[in-house]
């Protein structure tokens, strides 16, 4: 399966005083995607695992105006550890141009919530056929 595509939907909030997509909105369209791919791959069981988000990289790569089409986009997972793995994205500007590539890492927790463990099996099996095949 690899890389999946989804487009995701700008709003005026998003732009800045120049007209410019604010750097914050990119954090929402890679939660938004990162959503769109976990329930594609995981379905309802998602809302039952315990995860969290620990880190998230954004390079802009153009800058990008409001745009009546939603913009699209490449999701998929990059990586992925014991307990932890990585979700890549590439944000697709309407000229067709990729305006900027987000990374997010996710580690699962246990029942507590305070310690890390080890990603259920049936989890990494639907999560590896998301992993990049280009």
């Amino acid at each position: 399966m690899g890389r999946m595509r989804f487009t995701v939907e700008q709003r005026f909030a998003d732009l800045d005083l120049m007209g410019h997509v604010n750097n914050v909105a990119y954090l929402t369209y890679l939660q938004e995607l990162r959503l769109k791919l976990l329930y594609r791959l995981l379905g309802d069981t998602l809302a039952g695992m315990n995860q969290v988000v620990v880190r998230n990289e954004i390079d802009y790569l153009v800058p990008l105006g409001l745009s009546e089409e939603p913009l699209g986009a490449e999701t998929w997972v990059e990586s992925m550890g014991r307990s932890s793995y990585v979700i890549a994205c590439e944000i697709i500007g309407p000229s067709g141009a990729v305006a900027a590539r987000g990374r997010t890492w996710l580690v699962y927790l246990d029942e507590t919530g305070m310690a890390s463990t080890p990603i259920p099996d049936d989890a990494r099996a639907l999560l590896s056929t998301a992993m990049d095949d280009k």
